[in-house]
């Protein structure tokens, strides 16, 4: 059930514990062999046996709980004649909802992965550098501090495919945007990377900055694109790493072609061929001001 810090080998919860739990939750420092919900919440299951294999997805966007039972004597007529082998069962609790239950009948795994992954989507391929050695952290100091790195990897000869600048880079937090003190030349820093056969990437947070002047919050309010507050009388400001924040409504294919122009060479200044994204925050999350911030992927 992804994603726990758990074995792929799922053990029992009757007698042992709180039940896998499916919330998208932020965790620092998360602990091993646990069942507590981490990043992702995905509530599809797989059972695999030597003779089958079969999946089920729980069609449900609420918190989700999950009960294992393998106390239960197998009936199969494979199971050894010590009874050794037991059935699993599972028990699923979600907070809101209806029941809706899709089965994957195999019978290997790959044809239950097959069918899942024709009704939710099936991953697109990825570009080549992105299977390679990515350099990151938090944060870059300046244009000069990347540099260094680069040349860094030059020197001791160590392979190198990409070198990622966290929301620091952006002026004041605000995204598809440079600070101009610390990264005065991005796309001089973009093609000296390049020309060493490496890309870069710089990230984007789905809240933007409410701030005048800041084109993209203005196109924003001005056009209505924003999720609005509980009574629907104007939009909602909530806080995130920029302080006072909007949403848009990625729900609406208007807002994600109007989001996705935004990744265009002519609307995001200083960016190059060689420039990549990082969407990060991609699951729901809170910060100490007790808001949720709205996700896309």
């Amino acid at each position: 059930i992804p994603e726990h810090a758990d074995s792929f080998n799922l053990r029992s919860t009757l007698n042992d514990g709180d039940p896998y739990r499916l919330y998208n939750l932020d965790v620092f420092e998360y602990e091993l062999d646990k069942r507590m919900a981490l990043y992702g919440s995905i509530p599809f299951l797989l059972s695999h046996t030597a003779q089958k294999s079969v999946g089920i997805f729980w069609h449900n966007a609420a918190e989700t709980w999950i009960d294992i039972d393998r106390s239960k004597p197998g009936d199969d007529a494979q199971d050894d004649a010590a009874g050794s082998r037991t059935e699993t069962s599972t028990h699923w609790m979600s907070e809101s909802g209806i029941i809706d239950l899709f089965v994957f009948f195999g019978p290997k795994p790959a044809d239950v992965l097959r069918q899942y992954s024709a009704m939710t989507g099936r991953t697109p391929i990825p570009p080549m550098f992105s299977l390679g050695y990515h350099q990151c952290r938090w944060n870059y100091n300046d244009q000069d501090d990347v540099a260094s790195v680069n040349k860094g990897y030059e020197d001791m000869n160590c392979p190198l495919d990409v070198i990622w600048l966290d929301i620091e880079h952006t002026d004041s937090k605000k995204y598809f945007t440079w600070d101009a003190q610390r990264f005065p030349d991005s796309v001089k820093m973009l093609d000296d990377i390049a020309a060493h056969g490496r890309k870069m990437v710089t990230i984007v947070d789905p809240h933007v900055k409410r701030e005048g002047g800041y084109l993209i919050h203005e196109e924003a309010q001005s056009r209505g694109y924003y999720v609005k507050n509980s009574g629907g009388d104007g939009d909602y400001d909530g806080s995130c790493w920029p302080g006072s924040s909007s949403w848009p409504d990625f729900l609406n294919p208007e807002i994600r072609d109007w989001y996705s122009s935004k990744f265009l060479l002519n609307e995001y200044g200083g960016s190059t061929l060689s420039l990549f994204t990082w969407n990060d925050m991609n699951e729901v999350d809170a910060v100490p001001t007790n808001i949720i911030i709205f996700i896309f992927h």
